[in-house]
Order: structure tokens, then C-alpha cells, then sequence
């Protein structure tokens, strides 16, 4: 047995949300170091969705064209009753100028895995596989956790806090007591990446209705390979949890897809094919005192509407700045946080998809023949209108997700008028010349935001200085950003509320790309009262 010391945060599990954690906070400065029980990364595809939100971090760690690159972009999701196009989501119709990213991308789970393993390894952070968390303590000082090597050797390390990224069967959740309830759902599925013919394109998201029968077609790599999934009829799914299903072939994959789609269907090339079964599980905390979870760790649910590795790495954003902050002198409180903003999302996230799963894959009979006939109907008139796009992009991307004011993380907002309040996620604009507010904002680090429609006078940079200082102490890659004479219609006014009233405003955005005070007037005293109130000496 050796014992090590030698860091502050130890990330348990290298799937998606585990790799984000543990690449954001040694971009932070932090000790890390991540483990994981598989010897091998992820082959499969997996998840597949990643949201505007989602692509919006990666942006800011300098790592969205990567994923665009290897991805398929979807800007639709066409849904079809008894195999007739009734109208979906298309989001070119929405409103969605404050992001980059108007579209969901469609990249494998084994991809995204590859791309944040290989920046993570760029911070000098190796993933130390074959390497299983078996348990852990806790005292006052820190966490001591017991590491299985895949060579036999037991290695007890110490640090600072523990972050469970270690999926549904979590041993970090279970060693901290944290409660884990909810529920195994009826519905089963027959689930295959592999290559698809059919009379369709292979460019869109699209949804199959047919009576009790669902069919799901995800683009993945064109005409080479595509994400199928259809309800399992067979009745022989194998263990009831579904953590062995039973084995699956192509051609009751080909089968089971053609009379969901009623629509003729070739399937070969299979690269992974398996049953499926989903889950809806939630905690009852994100945090026991020097741990947390978050991800699969934290929340799992069905597939509907794409969110949940979305959700995990939010999770991540929000987690690392604070442990970041608080290891560097900020108050231990700020991390209670993580789950008084986090916990409501994850819950909200789990009702949402059970309803969506439950209103398509969940209907049998009556109101299954009922949703057929009304959708038809209701669907065409709704997908001409922009508003019901624009909620449901919304909605799907992430980015209408904000966390209630109340305490002094997010305070209660003073300014009123428009633009972004505390706890609201900090949207992208253009201003005048090149660049864009998200291009400033990059780096996973705390920004000073000064506003003004009118040029900066000289006093400025001194007065601006006093908050830049206090805010370096929060953070030392803090930066300021003093954007001026901004055009009253330019869309960087309009977006930040900046009006006749409101010349001049002030903000300060998390790293995690949300707002986290703002003032009106460059109010420097009032938002450096903010800064220090998150310091261990205002506690």
C-alpha cells in the first residue's frame, strides 16, 4: 500500500461529465487527478446530442470547432405519425441570434470522450485508467480515498475534495450516503449505430410515430453510419434492470425499425447494437460536505430531448470555479451552492423528459390512436410559428435555464430594465469592428463586463481598477473587458439592456457564462461589495 498527497481534487469516473470537471479545474489552477475503473475509453456512440449550451462552454476552452468538425449539425426534428412527415422542430426558425450555435450537434459520446481526454492531457492531467475508487473517509481536512491499481497495487491518497463523475452505480454517491431514488420504466428498446438505407436523408433528426411503435433515426456520419432506435417487442430483454440485456441481432433491429417507421429499411454495417432500458433517477443532495456528484452520478433519465450529458457537463461548469475559488480563500459556503443551482435543474430536467418520453414512447391504445390523429392536425399549424420554435429551442439548448436570486451568490437585482439579471445565462452579440462578446469572455475565468454607449472617460481605468483587483483575488485569470460607445441599436446594447437610462452598465459573468452581479452606472463600490462578500473573511 503507498499513500500520496499530491492532490487537491480527486474526479472519480472518465466519462463526459468526469473529464469536463477535471479539465476545468486544472484550467483553474487546481491539483487534480482523475481515475477511472475502465481500462479502455468509450467505443460506443452512445450519448450523441450536444446542446447549443454545452457547445457555448466548449467555446469558451477553445475547443468548439474541434467538435464541430468531427460532428453533424442538426437543425431540425422532423417528426413522422404512421410514416407521413407531420412538421417538428426547425430551428432556423427560432430566434436564437445570442448564440453561435443554433443547432443541436450530433457527435458520439466516443468522440467527445477522445476530444476532452486529449485537452485534458494539454493541462499535463493523465487519466489514470484501470484504476478503481473502492472507498474513501472524510474529517475535517479532507477526503481519504482508496485507489485499486489494475496492477494490484492499493494506493490511499489524500486531497481537498472528491467528485463523483462515476455514472448511475456511483461508489462516490453510495459512500457518502447520498440518497438515490426513482424508477426502472416499462418501455424497452432494440438500439443499433450501423449503416441505414432507406428513402429518406441521412441530414435530420427525425422521430417515428406509429400506434405503441416508436422509431429514432440520429445522424452520425452521413451515409455511413446513423443512430436507430425502435420499441422492443420481443419479451425477451434479458435482466429486468437492464445492466444485461439480452442479446441482438440486425435483422430484428431491421424489423422492429421498419414497423415503428412503416417505412421500407435496409440496416448493415452495424458498428454497435444492444437493447436498451431506461431509467429515471434522482439524489436527494448534489453535496456531502467534501463531495459531490454530478452527471449520470447525479440524475439519469430517458434520452428524450437529448439532455443528459448536456446536463452533466453544467454540472462540471458549475462545480469547478467554486472549488477552485474556495481553494484559493474563498468562503467553504459558496460550495453549498452548487447544489441549491444545480438540484432544481437536474430535477426540472428529469419531470421534463419523463413527460416527453411518456407522451410519445409511453402511449399504447386508445391514446395512442388519439396522438396519432391529433398530431397531423396540430403539428403543421404549430411548426410555422416562430415563438413555439424559439420555446423549444430554448428549451432543448439549455440556455433559458437560470438560477433564483436569493443569499450572495446571486443577488437580487437593483438596475431592472432589460439585459442578462443575476443567475442568467450571459448571451453572445457582436459589436462594432470584429470580434464577438463570447470571444472575449473565453477562458473559464471571471470577467469584469463595462458597458457604456458613451466613449470611456480617463477616470475610468483607475475606478475600474479597484473591482478588477478585488476580483483577482477570486480569481487570478480575471479579466477585464470595457467595450464603449456602443451604438444604442447594436445588438450588444439591446442584449445588455443598455437605453437611455442606462448608459452605462456593469456586469460581472462566472466562468460558467452566467451572470453573477450587475450594476448600473459602473457602480464599482457596489460590485466590489459583491466580490468581497464571497471572500472567507466576510463570513
Amino acid at each position: 500500500m503507498t499513500h500520496s498527497d499530491d492532490c487537491e481534487v480527486l474526479v472519480v469516473g472518465a466519462g463526459p461529465t468526469g473529464l469536463m470537471a477535471a479539465n476545468l479545474l486544472a484550467r483553474s489552477g487546481v491539483r487534480v487527478r482523475i481515475v477511472e475503473r475502465r481500462s479502455e475509453a468509450t467505443r460506443e456512440s452512445r450519448a450523441f446530442a450536444v446542446q447549443a449550451r454545452s457547445i457555448e462552454l466548449l467555446q469558451s476552452m477553445g475547443l468548439a470547432d474541434g467538435f464541430v468538425e468531427r460532428g453533424v449539425i442538426a437543425r431540425s426534428v422532423n417528426i413522422h405519425v404512421k410514416g407521413r412527415f407531420a412538421g417538428g422542430l426547425d430551428f432556423t426558425r427560432a430566434e436564437a441570434g445570442d448564440t453561435p450555435f443554433p443547432f443541436i450537434l450530433m457527435i458520439p459520446q466516443s468522440e467527445t470522450e477522445a476530444l476532452l481526454a486529449g485537452d485534458l492531457a494539454a493541462q499535463g492531467v493523465a487519466i489514470e485508467r484501470g484504476t478503481d475508487c473502492t472507498g474513501f473517509t472524510m474529517d475535517g481536512d479532507g477526503v481519504r480515498a482508496e485507489l485499486a491499481h489494475g496492477d494490484g497495487r492499493i494506493e490511499v491518497v489524500r486531497a481537498d475534495y472528491i467528485v463523483g463523475g462515476d455514472g448511475s452505480r456511483s461508489i462516490v454517491r453510495a459512500g457518502a450516503g447520498i440518497g438515490w431514488d426513482g424508477e426502472l420504466l416499462p418501455q424497452r428498446f432494440l438500439l443499433a449505430d450501423c449503416r441505414v438505407d432507406w428513402p429518406l436523408d441521412h441530414d435530420n433528426f427525425r422521430v417515428f410515430l406509429n400506434g405503441p411503435l416508436i422509431g429514432l433515426f440520429l445522424p452520425l456520419d452521413g451515409a455511413r453510419c446513423s443512430r436507430v432506435m425502435a420499441t422492443d417487442v420481443s419479451g425477451s430483454f434479458g435482466d429486468e434492470d437492464g445492466s444485461a440485456p439480452a442479446p441482438l441481432d440486425l435483422a430484428e433491429m431491421q424489423a422492429g425499425l421498419e414497423a415503428a417507421l412503416n417505412l421500407p429499411v435496409k440496416l448493415s454495417e452495424p458498428r454497435w447494437v444492444t437493447r436498451y432500458r431506461a431509467h429515471h433517477r434522482f439524489v436527494d443532495r448534489y453535496h456531502a460536505s467534501r463531495v459531490f456528484v454530478a452527471g449520470d452520478a447525479a440524475h439519469i433519465h430517458s434520452p428524450a430531448g437529448g439532455q443528459g450529458m448536456n446536463t452533466g457537463l453544467q454540472d462540471a461548469a458549475n462545480l469547478a470555479w467554486k472549488l477552485a475559488a474556495v481553494l484559493r480563500g474563498a468562503d467553504p459556503a459558496l460550495l453549498d451552492s452548487y447544489d441549491g443551482e444545480r438540484r432544481p435543474v437536474g430535477e426540472a430536467v428529469v419531470k421534463r423528459t419523463g413527460r416527453l418520453f411518456a407522451a410519445t414512447a409511453g402511449q399504447a391504445g386508445f391514446k395512442a390512436k388519439m396522438r396519432d390523429r391529433l398530431l397531423p392536425v396540430i403539428l403543421p399549424f404549430l411548426s410555422k410559428k416562430k415563438p413555439f420554435q424559439t420555446n423549444a429551442f430554448k428549451g432543448a439548448s439549455q440556455r433559458g435555464i437560470a438560477y433564483p436570486a436569493g443569499g450572495s451568490l446571486v443577488p437580487a437585482d437593483t438596475p431592472g430594465g432589460k439585459g442578462p439579471k443575476p443567475g442568467e445565462r450571459a448571451p453572445d452579440a457582436p459589436w462594432p469592428g470584429d470580434g464577438t462578446l463570447y470571444g472575449a469572455l473565453a477562458g473559464y475565468r471571471f470577467t469584469l463586463l463595462a458597458l457604456s454607449l458613451d466613449p470611456a472617460d480617463d477616470d475610468s481605468g483607475p475606478e475600474l481598477s479597484t473591482a478588477q483587483d478585488a476580483l483577482t483575488r477570486l480569481d487570478p485569470r480575471a479579466e477585464p473587458v470595457v467595450i464603449d460607445a456602443i451604438p444604442a441599436d447594436a445588438a450588444l446594447a439591446k442584449r445588455y439592456g443598455l437605453d437611455a437610462k442606462r448608459r452605462r452598465m456593469l456586469y460581472i459573468i462566472r466562468p460558467d457564462g452566467y451572470v453573477g452581479w450587475r450594476g448600473k452606472g459602473w457602480d464599482v463600490a457596489a460590485c466590489t461589495r459583491w466580490i468581497a462578500s464571497l471572500s472567507a473573511d466576510s463570513a
